[in-house]
């Protein structure tokens, strides 16, 4: 199976050199490429063919980042790597439809299955619970909750982990069901109610429901 090729883009070495270390551990990844700025990036992303791109050059406005997606988003998939000096934004990285956004503290864990998903054609979106707030004005509640009373109890369970920040893996071990299992119940209980991403379904049940 061909290598998952990567282009690291970050403005400071010591992150650089941590993402390397990652994707040189994970199984199935490789670095086609490095970069510390804008022109690195669209330099490696010419010369690499990079599969994807993870970005964190954290001086990068929102402007300047639009521009950026512009020019390399229909060449590489991008994912966000946010960090707490970093000026592009969840909002930002929504409205420009990248592949993913992903907290670097909580990264680590799960940094092989993300790249995975985002090879695969899904969007992820990686972040704390708590920072579920900072995205409300891009996905307002309905005006009632009724759809979350039709949910089967399993449905429930699994909605109120995924709100948790829990990963599929994450979620069927701590209901002891397998993952493809918890997949189902996501997917079911996303069209019951009208989510069209994880990351709108666990703002959602955090604002209405299902209780614990």
């Amino acid at each position: 199976m061909a290598q998952i090729q990567l282009l690291i883009a970050d403005d400071q070495v010591v992150t650089r050199s941590g993402l390397m270390a990652m994707t040189r551990e994970a199984p199935g990844l490789d670095v086609a490429g490095v970069a510390q700025d804008v022109a690195g990036v669209l330099s490696a992303v010419d010369r690499a063919h990079p599969d994807i791109v993870l970005l964190n050059l954290r001086t990068l406005t929102a402007e300047r980042f639009r521009h950026l997606v512009r020019l390399i988003g229909a060449h590489a998939s991008i994912i966000v790597l946010w960090c707490h000096d970093s000026l592009v934004t969840i909002q930002d990285a929504l409205r420009a439809k990248v592949a993913g956004f992903m907290d670097l503290e909580i990264l680590q864990e799960d940094f092989a299955s993300v790249i995975s998903l985002v090879s695969r054609g899904c969007a992820v979106y990686l972040l704390p619970h708590e920072r579920l707030s900072d995205i409300s004005t891009e996905y307002p509640a309905p005006s009632a909750p009724a759809a979350i009373s039709n949910l089967t109890s399993r449905e429930n369970d699994v909605l109120l982990l995924l709100a948790d920040g829990m990963t599929n893996k994450q979620i069927g071990s701590t209901l002891h069901i397998a993952e493809n299992t918890v997949k189902k119940h996501v997917h079911r209980a996303m069209i019951k109610i009208s989510a069209s991403n994880r990351v709108e379904a666990a703002l959602l049940v955090s604002q209405l429901g299902p209780k614990r």
